[in-house]
């Protein structure tokens, strides 16, 4: 699954510069929506995917701004 996050969240931080983080998709609607569905979570429930993202960004995973 953590590719599928890594890739889906890189895709909306080239779509969304400067208004994309994991702290607004976690906290905008909007933009946890078009997360969720870039991720599809058919087989996870949203707290599950949202809870991946957010520990991949602990971990350092995920692409930065300057990446």
């Amino acid at each position: 699954m953590e590719p599928i996050l890594i890739a889906s969240y890189a895709a909306m931080r080239k779509e969304h510069p400067d208004a994309c983080s994991v702290d607004r998709i976690l906290e905008d609607p909007e933009l946890r929506t078009e997360f969720l569905g870039r991720v599809g979570t058919a087989e996870r429930s949203e707290f599950d995917v949202l809870h991946a993202l957010n520990n991949l960004r602990k971990r350092s995973k995920l692409p930065r701004r300057a990446d």
